[in-house]
């Protein structure tokens, strides 16, 4: 059974700061939805500043609105 998403490849989104392991703020680009078998919706996302991919929870991520897009 496949569960839909919240964000799909491709998307832009914005990281909150939930815990002492922060991620620069600024836009992510999600790259692709982990496989979800148990526990929290996981994506894996990159923010064009660094070299490298970030795992993060659904709940750590936000819709980003076309205003905090082009700022």
């Amino acid at each position: 059974m496949t569960t839909a998403t919240k964000f799909c490849a491709g998307e832009r989104v914005s990281v909150t700061r939930l815990n002492a392991i922060a991620a620069p703020t600024g836009v992510y680009e999600v790259l692709s939805a982990l496989p979800c078998d148990a526990g929290p919706q996981r994506y894996r996302v990159r923010n064009p500043s660094e070299s490298f991919d970030r795992i993060m929870d659904e709940a750590r991520l936000e819709v980003l609105t076309e205003e905090a897009a082009s700022a």
